[in-house]
């Protein structure tokens, strides 16, 4: 390891490279999350060009470690890990220059070290009038976010659809435009996602097949009027009621932004300021932070006189639900938790439960279609896993185009290994009873993909083997 060290030293310069035996706290869950028998991490390395990340894609050929690209910071994220052997973690934290800002077209050109924070404060600072809608928190990546295909709260909540060009590095450092990017002086490499030929951009998402360099990304303009709503709801009954309402809602566009739907208790143990081991069971929640059993989060987006019109249409649906409550915005000074929720669909960033601090998660989503006894049937199944560390799960549906998602964070003591090693178990049989239901998983963290693997079908594994060996066929990133 120490030969290793002194190259990477070398090649990229000291302040460049981290090594894994000083245990820096910052990757700290990259080793626990990493490493196991088989492989390890070694190395950190933080390239500050294109220049120095050529230089290293190239030299690995001929080392005897294999390249792991962090997506974001501070999580797993959804780029497969080597399976094995010595792993050094590219971070490109330092490649974070917004390179434009287009007003008139509505979209930004950056690098992948830029967060949704650092994009923020440059529409702020320069007065632009734009929403940047994120994930979980401000200082995720947005390139990260599009790789891992991460849904937000805002009508531009896809986040890989509202992706527009990329330039990615190839394991060989070789530099690639896609889309019109790849077309001779082009100007419109961040208007048309399609380019010609086969469209490649998700080639590079979710996977270990080059590493994202720029990314064009849509920004959505803030709305003349605005109209958050929370829908408070008694049981499960209501709650299914309420998604079948909703679809129809979504298919036509008439609510646009991501819906979710979470119980009291996931959103007590997210947004309360409550002890994880106080909140107590979902009537519990919901009496101490003034929740429904369920709740329901939209926003109407639009001219102001289309706002109200809508509105009338959101009322006159969901008031047919029996013990259905409606909060409005104004309500948001007396309930902390419908704040958060109503901060995160204006594009605000706000704040989680602070004894969350303490905790890592597990990260895996499950898709089914925008159905009332989906949603019930899938509560069944997490309710009914077995769980005997009784670890805590934070869940909601997300209802978005016209796909339902099951979102659960599986939650451990960070740095605990048996905890943790408990909450992969309960993750893996997750994925087995979903996916035994008709439930696939669409996302989940990279350490936990062999279980995804597990339950796929072969057809599309043999597809990807072979393009992975085609664009990275000397095994730089494992």
């Amino acid at each position: 390891m120490k030969n290793i060290i002194e190259n990477l030293n070398g090649l990229l310069g000291a302040d460049n490279v981290i090594s894994a035996s000083d245990q820096p706290t910052e990757y700290q869950f990259l080793t626990d999350r990493i490493n196991n028998g088989e492989r390890e991490v070694i190395a950190v390395v933080t390239p500050s060009n294109l220049d120095e990340l050529k230089n290293l894609l190239v030299s690995s050929t001929d080392e005897s470690y294999s390249l792991f690209n962090l997506l974001s910071p501070g999580e797993i994220n959804t780029a497969p890990i080597p399976t094995k052997g010595a792993i050094v973690v590219i971070d490109l934290k330092k490649l974070n220059s917004i390179i434009e800002v287009n007003t008139q077209a509505a979209y930004a050109l950056i690098e992948p070290g830029v967060s949704y924070a650092q994009l923020n404060e440059y529409l702020e600072t320069n007065n632009i009038p734009f929403i940047v809608d994120f994930d979980k928190n401000s200082t995720q990546s947005v390139s990260g976010g599009i790789s891992n295909r991460s849904y937000g709260y805002t009508p531009y909540g896809d986040h890989l659809m509202m992706q527009c060009g990329m330039e990615v590095m190839l394991a060989n450092g070789r530099l690639i435009r896609t889309g019109m990017g790849a077309m001779p002086n082009s100007d419109s490499w961040q208007l048309f996602k399609y380019g010609f030929g086969p469209y490649i951009d998700g080639t590079f998402t979710q996977s270990s097949l080059g590493i994202i360099t720029k990314v064009g990304i849509w920004l959505m303009p803030k709305a003349p009027a605005y109209r958050p709503f929370a829908i408070q709801l008694p049981n499960e009954a209501a709650m299914n009621q309420a998604v079948e309402i909703m679809r129809d809602m979504k298919i036509n566009m008439l609510v646009p932004n991501t819906v979710t739907v979470a119980s009291a208790k996931s959103d007590a143990l997210q947004f309360s300021t409550e002890a994880l081991e106080d909140i107590g069971n979902n009537d519990e929640a919901a009496t101490k932070h003034q929740l429904g059993a369920w709740n329901m989060y939209g926003a109407l987006y639009n001219m102001p006189a289309n706002v109200d019109f809508l509105w009338q249409a959101i009322n006159g649906a969901f008031s047919q639900i029996e013990g259905a409550k409606f909060l409005m915005p104004e309500e948001t000074a007396n309930n902390s938790i419908w704040a958060q929720r109503e901060m995160k669909m204006d594009g605000k960033f706000n704040t989680i439960n602070p004894n969350l601090s303490g905790y890592s998660s597990i990260n895996v989503h499950f898709a089914s279609p925008i159905d009332g006894d989906d949603a019930v049937k899938m509560q069944m199944l997490l309710e009914s896993v077995n769980n005997p560390a009784e670890l805590n799960i934070i869940g909601q549906f997300a209802l978005t185009w016209r796909t339902m998602m099951t979102q659960l964070q599986v939650l451990y003591p960070t740095g605990d290994a048996e905890k943790l090693a408990q909450a992969r178990q309960l993750t893996k049989q997750l994925i087995d009873d979903f996916s035994a239901q008709g439930y696939p998983t669409c996302l989940v963290d990279a350490d936990m993909q062999e279980a995804v693997d597990a339950v796929s079908l072969d057809g599309l594994k043999t597809l990807k083997n072979r393009v992975k060996k085609a664009l990275d066929p000397q095994s730089v990133f494992g």
